[in-house]
Protein backbone atom coordinates (compact mmCIF):
# COMPACT_ATOMS: atom_id res chain seq x y z
CA UNK A 1 0.00 0.00 0.00
CA UNK A 2 1.06 3.18 -1.14
CA UNK A 3 -0.04 6.40 0.39
CA UNK A 4 0.59 9.25 3.02
CA UNK A 5 1.20 9.08 6.12
CA UNK A 6 2.18 11.45 9.02
CA UNK A 7 3.95 11.06 12.68
CA UNK A 8 3.02 12.36 15.05
CA UNK A 9 4.36 12.02 18.74
CA UNK A 10 2.05 9.47 21.11
CA UNK A 11 0.18 10.51 24.51
CA UNK A 12 -1.70 8.72 26.73
CA UNK A 13 -4.57 7.90 24.34
CA UNK A 14 -2.22 6.05 22.50
CA UNK A 15 -1.58 3.67 24.94
CA UNK A 16 -3.58 0.75 23.46
CA UNK A 17 -2.30 1.13 19.91
CA UNK A 18 0.92 0.88 21.78
CA UNK A 19 0.34 -2.56 23.44
CA UNK A 20 -1.47 -3.90 20.15
CA UNK A 21 2.38 -3.39 18.89
CA UNK A 22 4.05 -4.83 21.46
CA UNK A 23 1.32 -7.82 21.57
CA UNK A 24 0.96 -8.46 17.88
CA UNK A 25 0.75 -12.18 18.39
CA UNK A 26 -3.18 -12.76 19.74
CA UNK A 27 -1.64 -12.71 23.60
CA UNK A 28 -4.67 -12.68 26.09
CA UNK A 29 -5.89 -9.01 26.42
CA UNK A 30 -5.35 -8.96 30.06
CA UNK A 31 -1.47 -8.74 28.96
CA UNK A 32 -2.59 -5.74 26.29
CA UNK A 33 -4.67 -3.87 29.05
CA UNK A 34 -1.56 -3.77 31.83
CA UNK A 35 0.93 -2.91 29.33
CA UNK A 36 -1.48 -0.27 28.42
CA UNK A 37 -1.52 1.04 31.68
CA UNK A 38 2.18 0.93 32.16
CA UNK A 39 2.90 3.21 28.95
CA UNK A 40 0.47 5.35 30.09
CA UNK A 41 2.27 5.68 33.35
CA UNK A 42 5.67 5.96 31.31
CA UNK A 43 4.57 8.44 29.12
CA UNK A 44 3.38 10.56 32.06
CA UNK A 45 6.54 10.81 33.80
CA UNK A 46 8.22 11.18 30.61
CA UNK A 47 10.25 7.90 30.44
CA UNK A 48 8.75 6.96 27.80
CA UNK A 49 9.14 8.01 24.38
CA UNK A 50 7.28 7.49 20.79
CA UNK A 51 6.38 7.95 17.80
CA UNK A 52 3.19 6.70 16.01
CA UNK A 53 2.30 6.85 11.93
CA UNK A 54 -1.05 7.55 10.95
CA UNK A 55 -2.87 7.03 7.88
CA UNK A 56 -6.28 8.13 6.98
CA UNK A 57 -6.95 8.42 10.72
CA UNK A 58 -5.60 5.42 11.27
CA UNK A 59 -2.46 4.24 13.03
CA UNK A 60 -0.82 2.17 11.06
CA UNK A 61 2.97 1.95 12.95
CA UNK A 62 4.72 3.16 15.81
CA UNK A 63 8.03 2.93 17.85
CA UNK A 64 8.96 3.92 21.45
CA UNK A 65 12.21 4.07 23.64
CA UNK A 66 11.46 3.23 27.32
CA UNK A 67 14.45 5.57 29.61
CA UNK A 68 16.35 3.24 31.64
CA UNK A 69 18.49 4.52 34.54
CA UNK A 70 21.33 1.97 33.94
CA UNK A 71 23.94 4.14 35.55
CA UNK A 72 27.35 5.80 34.69
CA UNK A 73 29.27 2.80 32.77
CA UNK A 74 32.39 3.31 30.56
CA UNK A 75 32.48 5.82 28.28
CA UNK A 76 28.99 7.29 29.26
CA UNK A 77 28.91 9.04 32.04
CA UNK A 78 24.63 9.77 32.20
CA UNK A 79 23.45 7.02 33.26
CA UNK A 80 20.58 7.01 30.94
CA UNK A 81 20.19 4.26 28.53
CA UNK A 82 17.00 3.94 25.74
CA UNK A 83 15.85 0.68 25.50
CA UNK A 84 14.40 0.59 21.91
CA UNK A 85 10.85 -1.52 21.63
CA UNK A 86 7.33 -1.43 20.15
CA UNK A 87 8.39 -1.21 16.92
CA UNK A 88 5.98 -2.35 14.37
CA UNK A 89 4.27 -1.42 11.26
CA UNK A 90 1.03 -2.94 10.15
CA UNK A 91 1.27 -5.38 7.14
CA UNK A 92 -0.35 -3.53 4.65
CA UNK A 93 2.45 -0.51 5.12
CA UNK A 94 5.43 -2.72 5.49
CA UNK A 95 8.29 -1.73 3.20
CA UNK A 96 7.61 2.17 2.87
CA UNK A 97 10.28 3.68 5.27
CA UNK A 98 7.82 3.78 8.27
CA UNK A 99 9.97 2.08 10.82
CA UNK A 100 13.19 3.11 9.93
CA UNK A 101 11.57 6.56 10.09
CA UNK A 102 9.86 5.84 13.48
CA UNK A 103 13.21 4.30 15.18
CA UNK A 104 15.19 7.51 13.11
CA UNK A 105 12.60 9.58 15.27
CA UNK A 106 12.66 8.00 18.51
CA UNK A 107 16.75 8.22 18.66
CA UNK A 108 17.07 11.90 17.64
CA UNK A 109 14.03 12.58 20.42
CA UNK A 110 16.48 10.27 22.70
CA UNK A 111 19.41 12.11 21.84
CA UNK A 112 17.76 15.60 22.36
CA UNK A 113 17.24 14.36 25.75
CA UNK A 114 21.29 13.00 26.39
CA UNK A 115 20.67 9.79 25.65
CA UNK A 116 23.81 8.55 23.32
CA UNK A 117 23.18 4.50 24.39
CA UNK A 118 20.29 2.35 22.38
CA UNK A 119 19.66 -1.20 22.65
CA UNK A 120 16.75 -3.47 21.84
CA UNK A 121 16.30 -7.14 20.59
CA UNK A 122 15.79 -7.60 17.04
CA UNK A 123 13.32 -10.31 15.20
CA UNK A 124 15.19 -11.71 12.10
CA UNK A 125 12.82 -9.67 9.96
CA UNK A 126 14.18 -7.11 10.79
CA UNK A 127 17.89 -7.16 12.23
CA UNK A 128 18.58 -5.66 8.67
CA UNK A 129 17.13 -2.80 9.35
CA UNK A 130 18.64 -2.04 12.64
CA UNK A 131 22.27 -2.93 11.11
CA UNK A 132 21.54 -0.12 8.79
CA UNK A 133 20.97 2.32 11.42
CA UNK A 134 24.29 1.46 12.86
CA UNK A 135 23.45 -0.72 15.44
CA UNK A 136 25.57 -3.85 16.20
CA UNK A 137 25.30 -7.32 17.77
CA UNK A 138 26.30 -7.25 21.36
CA UNK A 139 26.53 -9.88 23.76
CA UNK A 140 23.47 -12.53 24.16
CA UNK A 141 20.58 -11.43 26.81
CA UNK A 142 19.81 -13.81 29.22
CA UNK A 143 16.46 -14.44 31.03
CA UNK A 144 14.86 -15.72 34.49
CA UNK A 145 11.62 -16.00 35.39
CA UNK A 146 10.82 -17.24 38.68
CA UNK A 147 7.56 -17.93 39.94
Amino acid sequence: MTATWTVRTVGPDDAASIARHRYFRGEPQEDLDAYAAWVVSCIERGTYIGFVVEAAGQVVGGAGAVLLDWGPTRGEASGTRARIVNVYTEVPWRKQGIAKALVDKVMDACAEAGVRVFSLAASAEASAMYRALGFVPYANEMILRRG
